[in-house]
């Protein structure tokens, strides 16, 4: 080999060896010191992480019965690039979600995805089940939440969005709690993009939100509200409030907003127990009798004169409604709600004794309840009072105060003297309903000694036996109360208008011992307007409905169950539909001679008024409560396969309890089994196993 070609093979040896010296550097640079980085990048082009959202919490009454349940419902949505045939999916469209889902469709055919339907009606659903699923069309299930009072409850429950965040009420204030803590799964993608869940996929279980139990009781709720109602259409008034508590441990049993046919201002559904501030009138009367008795200022006994139902309070005549001359005693005043008598003793009071009462009692500030929205109403500071302040005050006017504000006033009356903070709440539990976090019953202060509040409860006796709230009395009960009749302000809030009024009542039952506590306010009610007349008997009908019901904290007496049981010659047994269609539970009430007033919205009657098997005249309502869940086919349900919160909202559907629980996942065991007939107020327990993978 010449030298020449013995170079020549030398050099291209070099490059050869530099060649292949540089692939080998790239891959120990790929293979070694950018392996790490590489596995990142595939790892992230194969894989990806979806957000696992949890479980609501659910809202329980005091008596563990739902006011806000889980459901899944079916969300349908089309992906028109693969739509075959236009037709038979505008067919199916039409069928599942109307004809707002059709719109949709057409709107948005240029879209890689249309949402049609967000949550199908159970009508709708049926359609779904019964109907081919064209191509294109997907139907997938999406948690949503149910309100089984729906619109009865609205204003104190609340509602969530469409993200599943509370917007309102309970749902608002405890969202935190109720809503959870989301988790995460990784899913593998393959070649063709499609993302399957392998063994070795991570996965963060979601942890579910906490369930809240509340102090409210459903059936006061349920009567509270469809009695409020028919007094708004009664009176014709622009609205009304109401709201029932415990005065010994200031648990809210029920409050209730409801809107007439020209509502004051203000969002549909918001809470005018809380959130709206009026002038009491009367019922405001309390801080200066309770002062002049505490501070041995006056008697019950001691007198005043009144000469033609007016008296001059030197800068201005102070009248009653009733004109009459005659000698008042403090007792006779409060149970005759005298303006002239009450401007007298709140001179006697003075103007820092009763700012100070006031204070004591609530007035101006709130409540602490745990609801969003609250109003502290206003009572100036006696050094901005005018001349004529002092005495207008001490009838309610000048000073504004919540419905909320005036009960909890009276549950100190009610209780011995002592102003409890109002509570919504009891407590936090988990998924095997062990508390997590209590809610105890707070006592604010001391405002009065027991003998002045039972004093002031005796006068508040007199007010419904021989006073202006007559229309409150009860038969089988002793009722103690207060009325309210106010003018309200103008627009802007110089002087009064003519003919508009806040009708109030507060009562309490039994008048010894009180175990409830109940305001009635209704604004501007046409006609007759005074508080004995129009809020009274509100009151009284609440209470008599709820009691009849027998697991409220006040029953009828038995010998009066026992007497009013006898039917007349006119009378007849209250039939029983509870359980049934809505239609056949009308039919049933009319065919016994009744007439029949529903409330809610729902298939199945939940609650009615009277009892079943009482006595009732012919042509007496009989008012029912429908249920937002469909009536049961056969019997009890099949519960096997479900998690225990979906059993749980099957069987609260139903009105049935929940006797026992063991154990945790999904049902495996159920007592009564499936199809077993359902007898009113029977319980099912249930057992429970983890699911298996």
């Amino acid at each position: 080999m010449s030298p020449l070609h013995l170079r020549r093979l030398k050099f291209l040896a070099v490059i050869g060896i530099l060649f292949y010296g540089l692939i080998f550097a790239r891959l120990v640079s790929i293979q070694v010191f950018g392996h790490g980085k590489l596995e990142r990048e595939a790892l992230g082009q194969q894989t990806s992480r979806v957000i696992l959202e949890p479980e609501r919490g659910l809202i329980y009454d005091r008596h563990l019965l739902p006011l806000a349940d889980n459901v899944d419902l079916s969300q349908v949505s089309v992906r028109p690039a693969e739509v075959r045939n236009a037709t038979a999916t505008k067919q199916f469209i039409r069928t599942a979600a109307g004809v707002k889902g059709l719109d949709r469709f057409k709107r948005g055919r240029r879209n890689a995805y249309i949402r049609i339907s967000s949550q199908v009606t159970p009508e709708q659903e049926i359609a779904l089940r019964k109907s081919a699923l064209p191509a294109g069309v997907q139907v997938e299930e999406v948690p949503s939440r149910v309100y089984p009072l729906d619109e009865v409850a609205r204003p104190v429950v609340g509602v969530v969005g469409v993200d599943g965040t509370g917007l309102e009420g309970i749902e608002q204030i405890f969202d935190r709690d109720l809503r959870g803590v989301s988790g995460w799964a990784t899913l593998f993608r393959d070649g063709r993009g499609l993302e399957h869940q392998l063994p070795q996929s991570m996965v963060k279980f979601p942890e579910p939100g906490l369930s809240l139990v509340t102090t409210i009781d459903r059936d006061a709720q349920s009567i509270l509200a469809m009695e409020l109602k028919q007094a708004v259409i009664r009176t014709g008034a622009r609205s009304g409030t109401a709201v029932f508590a415990d005065p010994h441990t200031g648990d809210v049993f029920a409050m209730a907003t409801v809107d007439g046919v020209n509502p004051p201002a203000g969002s549909p559904g918001r809470n005018r127990v809380i959130g709206d501030q009026y002038e009491p009138g009367s019922t405001f009367k309390l801080l200066a009798g309770c002062a002049a008795l505490e501070e041995h200022i006056l008697t019950p006994e001691d007198s005043f004169y009144v000469d033609k139902g007016e008296v001059d309070m030197g800068a201005f005549t102070m009248h009653d409604a009733h004109p009459e001359t005659r000698w008042y005693t403090v007792r006779q005043a409060t149970a005759l709600s005298s303006n002239v008598c009450y401007a007298q003793i709140g001179t006697k009071v003075g103007a820092s004794t009763l700012y100070r009462y006031a204070r004591l009692f609530g007035f101006g500030q709130p409540t602490r309840i745990l609801l969003p929205g609250e109003a502290p109403g206003q009572i100036r500071n006696p050094s901005r009072w005018s001349a004529r302040s002092l005495a207008t005050i001490s009838i309610g006017q000048e000073v504004t105060a919540t419905p909320l504000q005036v009960l909890m006033a009276y549950c100190a009356i009610a209780n011995g003297g002592i102003l409890m903070r109002p509570r919504i709440a009891s407590a936090l539990v988990n998924e095997n309903g062990e508390p997590v976090r209590t809610y105890p019953v707070e006592r604010v202060r001391r405002v009065i000694s027991p003998e002045t509040a039972e004093t002031f409860r005796s006068f508040l006796r007199d007010a419904v036996v021989m006073g202006t709230a007559q229309e409150a009395a009860l038969p089988w009960c002793e009722v103690a109360g207060k009325t309210g009749t106010a003018q309200k302000s103008e627009d802007g809030g110089r002087g009064y208008g003519q003919g508009r009024y806040m009708s109030s009542f507060v009562g309490m039952v039994p008048a010894q011992n009180p175990q409830i506590v109940g305001l009635i306010v209704l604004d501007e009610p046409r006609g007759s307007y005074y508080g004995g007349a129009v809020a009274a008997p509100v009151f009284r009908d609440i209470v008599a409905t709820w009691a009849t019901l027998g697991r409220g904290p006040v029953r009828i007496p038995a010998q009066t169950l026992v007497t009013a049981s006898a039917p007349g010659p006119s009378a007849r047994a209250v039939p029983d539909v509870r359980m049934m269609a809505a239609d056949q539970a009308r039919v049933v009430i009319r065919s016994a001679g009744m007439d029949c007033a529903m409330e809610g919205s729902g298939a199945r009657v939940a609650v009615q008024s009277p009892e079943p098997g009482t006595s009732a005249r012919s042509g007496e309502v009989v008012r029912i409560v429908l249920s937002t869940d469909p009536p049961p086919d056969t019997g009890f349900p099949d519960l096997k396969g479900l998690s225990l919160r979906e059993a749980v909202a099957r069987l609260s559907g139903l009105s049935i309890r929940i006797a026992a629980v063991s154990g945790s996942g999904q049902v495996v065991e159920q007592d009564p089994p499936a199809g077993a007939p359902v007898k009113v107020g029977q319980a099912c327990a249930l057992k429970c196993a983890p699911r298996s993978l």
